[in-house]
């Protein structure tokens, strides 16, 4: 029962994160807003684990959309890649590689940890990745925490993400996709999903 009303669900937010427009952005700025980055990937499922599919489909079923679009925000995201999301649901139990069963699986996760109903637990992760303020990495590096939208913070030593997760590995900061310039902050991609509770 639980797998189907999981399968129900993520065919529900599929559908519905294609309606993000990947050209969002502010009047002021030709840069996209941090919604616009996301949206670059698509949200369909595909081959390319670097993307943000997986963050896009969560955005929009969380409804973090029009926050991240705000042009008079000043945010900073550090947003979990597709191989992120696939590296947490395998921890969790999921055996295959792919973006669309990695969803899935999760989306089932999160409705077992919600009591039927994903989207708060899935919204509370979310915040926990959204930081106040454009902080570029060398405000992160010399951070001891970070402070997010969820009230909680997770430690930093230098690019490393320390999270309320104990047991699994922690995010690093990916050099080489980090200070994502947005016209509403700064994108840092992350390597793992960062959780504010022990699962």
């Amino acid at each position: 029962m639980r797998r189907l009303i999981a399968g129900s669900l993520a065919s529900l937010f599929i559908v519905g994160a294609a309606a993000i427009p990947a050209q969002a952005q502010t009047a002021k700025s030709s840069a996209p807003t941090i919604a616009g980055i996301v949206a670059t990937s698509g949200g369909d499922f595909d081959g390319n684990h670097s993307d943000y599919d997986l963050l896009l489909n969560a955005v929009k079923t969380a409804g973090l959309v029009d926050a991240l679009n705000d042009p008079a925000a000043k945010l900073t995201v550090f947003a979990p890649n597709d191989r992120a999301f696939i590296l947490l649901a395998r921890d969790l139990g999921f055996e295959g590689r792919d973006e669309a069963g990695a969803w899935e699986y999760l989306v089932g996760a999160l409705t077992g940890l919600g009591n039927g109903d994903p989207v708060p637990v899935l919204t509370n992760v979310l915040l926990y990745h959204v930081a106040p303020g454009a902080l570029g990495i060398f405000d992160v590096a010399l951070s001891n925490k970070v402070d997010t939208l969820l009230g909680a913070s997770f430690g930093v030593k230098f690019v490393v993400l320390v999270d309320a997760e104990p047991d699994l590995k922690n995010p690093v900061v990916l050099p080489l996709a980090s200070n994502i310039k947005a016209s509403n902050g700064i994108v840092h991609t992350i390597s793992r999903v960062l959780l504010p509770i022990n699962l």
